[in-house]
C-alpha cells in the first residue's frame, strides 16, 4: 500500500508560534481596531521597511491594491493601461474596473513576464499606464520596461502579488515603478 505525502502540516506550524498568533489575535479582538488600528499601522511601517520604500497602504486585497492605484493615476473610461497575456485575472478586472482596456501584451519565454521587446508597439495614444507582472517571484525586466515608459511619460503600476522579496539589480519589488502593488 503506497505511503500518502501529506501536502503541508499546519498544525504543526501553528504550534510553533502558536504564542505569538495567539497574542496578536487577543491584542485586535480586545481593542476591536480590527480595521486602521495599531495593528494596521505598524503591519504598514513594517512592510514600507521590508520593502525599502517610504509608504505603505494596507487595503482588503491585491485587487483593490491595483484598482486604488489605477484610480490614483486617473486611468478611467476610454484608457488602455499595457499588461501582461499571463497573470491572474485580477489584473485585468483592476483595470476593467476603472473602465480602461486591457492591452495584452507577450510574455518572455525564459521569465514569462512581459516582454519588453513587445511593449513599443502596443502603446497608443490611449495608453495611460504600464503593469507589468511580477511572476513566480521573479521580477519583470524593469529596466527596459521603465526606459519605455519614461519615454513616452508613461506610470508603471507593479503588479507584485508573487514577488514579497523579489528584487531586480538590487531594488525590492515594490520600489520599481510609479506604484506598487502586493497580495
Amino acid at each position: 500500500m503506497p505511503t500518502p505525502i501529506p501536502l503541508v502540516d499546519l498544525k504543526a506550524q501553528y504550534a510553533a508560534i502558536r504564542a505569538e498568533v495567539d497574542a496578536a489575535i487577543r491584542r485586535v479582538v480586545e481593542n476591536t481596531s480590527f480595521i486602521m488600528g495599531p495593528e494596521v499601522a505598524a503591519f504598514e511601517e513594517a512592510f514600507a521597511h521590508f520593502c525599502d520604500v517610504p509608504h505603505a497602504v494596507a487595503v482588503a486585497s491585491g485587487t483593490a491594491a491595483l484598482e486604488l492605484a489605477l484610480r490614483a493615476l486617473g486611468v478611467g473610461p476610454g484608457d488602455e493601461v499595457i499588461t501582461t497575456a499571463h497573470t491572474f485575472i485580477a489584473t485585468a478586472e483592476a483595470i476593467s474596473a476603472v473602465g480602461a482596456t486591457p492591452v495584452f501584451v507577450d510574455i518572455h519565454p525564459q521569465t514569462y513576464n512581459l516582454d519588453p521587446a513587445h511593449l513599443e508597439a502596443a502603446i497608443t495614444p490611449r495608453t495611460k499606464a504600464i503593469l507589468p507582472v511580477h511572476i513566480y517571484g521573479q521580477p519583470a525586466d524593469m529596466t527596459e520596461i521603465n526606459r519605455v515608459a519614461a519615454a513616452h511619460g508613461l506610470p508603471v503600476v507593479e503588479d507584485a502579488a508573487q514577488a514579497h522579496g523579489a528584487t531586480w539589480e538590487g531594488v525590492k519589488a515594490g520600489g520599481l515603478g510609479t506604484l506598487a502593488c502586493f497580495s
